[in-house]
Formats: structure tokens, sequence, C-alpha cells
């Protein structure tokens, strides 16, 4: 059933900053918890959830942060999504796990896999998991940093509906179908990359438009094949372009291979990323990697080395105007320290819906 509030009436204790809020990550955290609950989401779903999106707004990556919260509650209140529908393991092997959502919420089922898939993976050189019938499942950096904070080399992938033209098409084909790899160092944490194959994140564009902002043009086309500086084109049927062109186009397809096929979930069309139709789901698919570095060398080897790699990159002289040299993930963790000790500051897209995602529940924001 789903559990309405009352109308959501002021934010207190909040800290504003050129049209920014700034919370503490701890109080964010349970706030999106609370939301959750009040949603219908079992507690300790809430609490993944909560932790996911979070974690994604300290490493400033707003795009998939609380920005979510109101679209999952959207989903589950037109009965696309079953908030306590618990994933369902399919076929399991020493080092593989084939298991569905089962039209249930994304983050909660991909962190309940991943934990399994970690168990397998202290006895195994290379484990394997799939999941379908899932739904958005925010952040694929999250998941491949599940492995790296244990030691190990973690992959995530996801498949979502069409929302990039392929090379030489004006139409939506194929989804963004993010892609992330973490790889931990000792003295630096890890490396992290997570990407999409468009040239950026739907997100992005939607905190454009929450902005009231223009984007540049060659993010998206439209439905006649302009160019275009317009978000709101975006919702007109514009279609993303793939970064690099032929490139970002094969990766996306890789990725389809590795979760539409491999997981037998919905592919291309047959995904319907935030489903609200009742009776269905979204069937998205999700693929995680996890590769043990003591079955090659060694586990301290390998930490030792990403170090080695890292400082050799660090060393590589910058270009005019150019600070540093940073390595894939050293920005986002600067961006966690600091939100870890100043709070986290939120654009106007999150704010509004994070704002939103309270007054559908009469849960109160404090700072």
């Amino acid at each position: 059933m789903w559990l309405g509030g009352a109308p959501f009436g002021k934010m207190t204790g909040i800290k504003r900053n050129a049209g920014q809020m700034k919370i503490q990550a701890d109080r964010l955290k349970g706030t999106v918890a609370a939301i959750c609950r009040a949603g219908g989401i079992p507690s300790d779903d809430a609490e993944m959830i909560a932790d996911v999106l979070v974690t994604t707004d300290m490493r400033g990556v707003h795009s998939h942060g609380v920005v979510r919260l109101a679209h999952y509650l959207d989903c589950i209140r037109a009965g696309g999504i079953k908030p306590a529908a618990e994933p369902v393991v399919l076929g399991e092997s020493a080092n593989s796990i084939m298991a569905s959502a089962a039209g249930g919420l994304g983050i909660p089922a991909s962190v309940k896999v991943m934990r399994r898939l970690l168990g397998k993976a202290e006895t195994s050189a290379i484990s394997i998991a799939t999941l379908n019938h899932s739904d958005h499942y925010g952040a694929a950096g999250h998941y491949a940093m599940m492995a790296a904070d244990c030691g190990y080399l973690g992959f995530s992938m996801s498949n979502t509906c069409p929302l990039v033209a392929p090379s030489g098409g004006r139409a939506a084909a194929i989804g963004n179908n993010p892609f992330a790899y973490a790889a931990p160092g000792r003295r630096h944490r890890a490396v992290l990359f997570d990407i999409c194959m468009s040239k950026v994140a739907a997100g992005k564009i939607e905190l454009a438009r929450g902005a009231g902002a223009k984007i540049p043009t060659g993010w998206i086309v439209t439905a006649d094949g302009r160019d275009t500086d317009d978000p709101n084109d975006y919702w007109r049927g514009a279609a993303m372009l793939p970064f690099a062109e032929h490139k970002g186009y094969g990766f996306a397809t890789m990725v389809e291979a590795m979760t539409g096929a491999l997981a037998m979930s919905g592919m291309l069309s047959g995904v319907h990323s935030w489903n609200k139709t009742p009776g269905t789901d979204a069937d998205t698919g999700h693929c995680f990697i996890v590769v043990n570095p003591a079955f090659f060398g060694g586990k301290d080897a390998y930490r030792e080395r990403i170090d080695a790699m890292i400082d050799e990159l660090k060393r590589c002289p910058t270009v005019d105007g150019a600070a540093e040299v940073l390595y894939p993930g050293e920005l986002e963790w600067r961006r966690e320290a600091a939100a870890t000790s100043d709070g986290i500051e939120l654009p106007a897209a999150s704010e509004k819906e994070l704002a939103r995602a309270a007054q559908m529940t009469g849960v109160e924001i404090r700072a």
C-alpha cells in the first residue's frame, strides 16, 4: 500500500550557498531512509538505497544521487516497481550467480547479489553475477567499489531503455548502458572509473533543465536530426549521442551483450526503465564481475602495483593551465572527504526532487 503524507512544509537547519542546499551526509542518509520507509520500502532496503544515493552525491555525481529518489517513489506508487520484492537466485555455481530482482528496486537487489558474489570471490579467481527483472540501480561505480573495498578488482554494468542513437542514426535505439570498474590501492584508495556510453548521463540533462541552463550542442540530436542546446528537447523525442561516435556505440553494445543477452533480461526496446505500468517490470539487466588478485600474484602485491601505477600517472607533466594530472576516481575521493567533513552541497534539481519525495511521504528534511 502507498503510504502518503502531509504536504511538505519547511526545511530546517539547512545552510544555503548560491542557491544550493548543504546538509550533513549522515543526516541526509537518515532522511532518505525515512522517506523510503514511508514510501513502503522495507527498512533494510531503505538503508541500502540511502547509502547508495547519498554516497554518490558525496562523490559529486549528482545525476545519480538523491535526485532519483522521487522517481523511485513515482514508480512504486504507479505499481511499476514492487517495493518489497526480494531477489531470487535462478542458478548458481561456485563462482557464478544468475538472479532476478523479481520486479523490485534495483539498488537493494544489486547490493544483495553483490554481497553474495563477494562471498564466492574469496575462493574463486573470477566470479560473475547477472540480475534481470530489475530497474535503475543507481551509480554503477558503487558496486565496483564494493569489490575494491574488499581488495578485489570489480566491474559493474547495466543496460537501460533506448536513450542513445547509434552511429549514423537519429533515434534512440540502445541504452546509455553504464559501465564501471574499480581497482584497490593501499596508499591510494582505488582507481574508480564510472561512465555511461552517451556523451553525458541523462541525469545531467535533467540537472540542466532544473537549473534553466542550456546544454552543449552535440549532447543530443532532435527527432529530425538537428543539433540542439535546449535540454527540454530531450523530453520532446531527442536522442542522446554516443561518446566518441562509433566507440561509445560499440561499448554500449558490449554492455548489452553482458546484461540484456547474458542476464536474460530485456534487450534494447525490451527494457522499460522507470516502469510505471502495473503488472509489468522494467526488466533491466545488470552484470557484476569480481577478480581476486590472490590468484594472480597476491592481494598485497596487486594493491602495491596499483599504487605504483597511480604514482607514475601523477608524475606526468601537465599542459598549460592544468594544475595536476588526476587518476580516475581521485576527484571523487576528494569530494567525498570534503562532504564528510563539511556536508553535501545539493544542486537545485536535487533539492527540488528531494523536497518532492519528502512531500509525497510527509517526511521533514533537517540538516
